[in-house]
This record gives C-alpha cells, structure tokens and sequence, in this order.
C-alpha cells in the first residue's frame, strides 16, 4: 500500500495548508507542460495529484488513515511469521513432519529410503501399477 503522506512529502499530522501547500510545490515540480519528455515526471504527477485528491477530503483521509493503520498491522503480523516460517512450517505444533511422513507412508520423502519396519513393504514407494491396473486393466472372458 502507497503512503500517500510520503508521495506528498508531508507529516501523517499534517493540516490541510500544510497538505495544499505541498501539493502545490511537488504539482509544479513533476507538471507534464514544464516536464514533456520524463514520462515518469508524468506518472509521478498523477501519483501526487491521487495523494492530494485523498488527503485533501476529510473524509477520505480518515477512512485511508483507517486502512493504513489495519495495513501496518497486518503487515508487522506477516513479518513475525516470515521470520519464523521455516520452523512453522517443519514443526506445526510441535510435530516433525518428515518422521510423521515417515511414520505414516513408510519411506522418508528427501531420501526415499523405505522404513525396514513398515508394514507394507514395497521395493518402490511410488510404485502405482496395482492401483493402476485395478482401474484400467481390461477384464476379458
């Protein structure tokens, strides 16, 4: 999410002067007229003119001011699992999957190697022919 105050080089406690004043100085800086060959001086302007069409209404600006914050929220969640999402991921709730894997489908996934234990003690782990041929081998008479 942009943040309108920073395209506008402006405090978040900025007043509505403070908001207009800027607008002015950055619309005249970036304007397509005084810039006809910097295309981003073209997109910078609109970007500066939708900061200022959103920040100068009351209105609008309480409800982005809102979704800004729920934003930063959200975000600052995401960073805290980001940081700790490979051991999320290898250990939900304390559980190891690749011995659970194991445990259940009898080989160990990274190395698929069949566990000497396993009840049903197959050469192939991924071999599928029984299920295969139980479903498409043709019945004859």
């Amino acid at each position: 999410m942009k943040n309108l105050y920073q395209i506008l080089e402006i405090d978040k406690n900025a007043s509505q002067s403070e908001i207009k004043k800027a607008y002015r100085k950055l619309a005249k800086k970036y304007h397509p007229d005084i810039n006809p060959d910097d295309k981003n001086a073209c997109d910078k302007f609109r970007e500066i003119a939708q900061a200022y069409e959103i920040l100068s209404d009351e209105k609008k600006r309480k409800e982005y001011d809102n979704k800004l914050l729920n934003f930063k929220k959200t975000n600052k969640t995401n960073d805290n699992f980001s940081k700790d999402k490979k051991e999320n991921m290898k250990k939900p709730d304390g559980m190891n999957v690749d011995f659970e894997f194991e445990r259940f489908f009898g080989f160990n996934p990274k190395t698929k190697e069949t566990k000497e234990n396993f009840v049903n003690k197959r050469k192939d782990p991924f071999d599928t022919t029984n299920i295969f041929n139980s479903f498409f081998k043709v019945k004859r008479d």
